[in-house]
């Protein structure tokens, strides 16, 4: 609303300069600094018998006196008003001008006609009315940035939260978090280790879901089937976007899946979700949720072949792994447990 009261001021300051050098020229000092009150709202009523007075003893000077008011009070009407619609500015000063060249042919018994003058200063009341609400209506747009990660990428936020996408995923953030609330936007996978910022909760934004957190370290797999968000240190709200009551608060080693429906909660155990430094380690992590993990790290499904007996996913690993392909991991499992494994499309499967 200040933007829209500062582009009338301007508009309004046009429209005396203008005015009062071609029109209230011809006017006595006296009157001149009257109608500078009454347009400002400072006169008094002895102020406004003034000018009724002298208006009544001149009448040829009445109607672009009350025509320039009206125009002033017209701009003020247009400042309250909650949105800046530019094509409703312009119809409004048309619409204006039409009633009154139509009155003017339409009065037998008075000629009452717009002057040219008058024409003239609404309509470059108007344009620079339109062009400082939209000038400053941009000006106080927060400035975002999209990032879409071609590469595993490493950036820090304003705040001091770091990020860690993986290929593929995007991000689109504000340059400055100015609000109340740092509210930003995801697909795709990232990790995120977010700075403690009182009564400035960190909200990130995804296609079903919403998470909410004061200050914690979590990773967030925001996918198309499903969205995944595990914890590793701190506390935060996983939520419907759409419906915010259905929601389930997650705490250091948990996670949850949500499919748009439902939220399947679980916990999980040691740092195989650092992807962000590079590195897999899993210590004493069981067979069945390290072929999750690799899955998620590697965008490929590995799975365990389902003729297998039930204990194989129980099986405890230990092994790091830095920077290995999807094979070189496998293969290193197969050595671990005994097992083989067979490609199917763009599936590995353990048997």
């Amino acid at each position: 609303m200040n933007f829209f009261l500062l582009a009338v001021g301007i508009s309004q300051k046009f429209m005396f300069s203008y005015w009062e050098k071609k029109q209230m020229q011809e006017l006595p000092n006296h009157i001149i600094d009257t109608l500078l009150k009454k347009l400002h709202g400072t006169s008094t009523k002895a102020d406004d018998k003034l000018i009724a007075d002298w208006m009544s003893n001149h009448p040829a000077d009445q109607d672009h006196i009350h025509q320039f008011l009206d125009t002033w009070k017209q701009t003020d009407e247009w400042a309250a008003e909650n949105t800046f619609d530019t094509t409703f500015a312009w119809s409004k000063v048309n619409d204006r001008i039409t009633l009154n060249n139509e009155f003017a042919n339409n009065t037998s018994n008075k000629t009452f006609r717009m002057r040219p003058l008058l024409k003239l200063i609404a309509a470059a009341a108007i344009v620079s009315f339109i062009f400082s609400g939209w000038w400053l209506f941009n000006k106080s747009r927060p400035a975002f940035n999209t990032i879409t990660a071609t590469a595993d990428q490493h950036l820090t936020l304003s705040d001091g939260t770091k990020v860690w996408l993986r290929k593929g995923a995007s991000i689109s953030f504000p340059k400055e978090f100015t609000d109340n609330k740092r509210k930003i936007q995801l697909s795709g996978e990232a990790f995120f280790d977010v700075k403690t910022v009182a009564d400035q909760p960190f909200l990130i934004e995804t296609k079903k879901g919403l998470i909410t957190v004061l200050g914690t370290s979590f990773l967030v797999n925001a996918g198309a089937k499903g969205e995944r968000v595990a914890v590793v240190t701190g506390k935060i709200r996983f939520a419907d976007r759409n419906d915010p009551q259905k929601s389930c608060i997650l705490s250091a080693h948990e996670e949850a899946l949500f499919s748009g429906e439902t939220f399947d909660k679980k916990t999980f155990t040691g740092t195989n979700l650092q992807w962000q430094e590079e590195e897999l380690s899993f210590g004493g992590i069981r067979l069945k949720e390290i072929v999750e993990s690799l899955t998620i790290y590697y965008s490929t499904a590995v799975k365990i072949d389902s003729t297998q007996e039930s204990g194989i996913g129980e099986i405890a690993i230990t092994a790091s792994f830095n920077k290995e392909s999807l094979i070189q991991v496998v293969d290193e499992l197969t050595k671990l447990t005994g097992l083989h494994y067979r490609q199917k499309q763009d599936t590995i499967i353990l048997y």
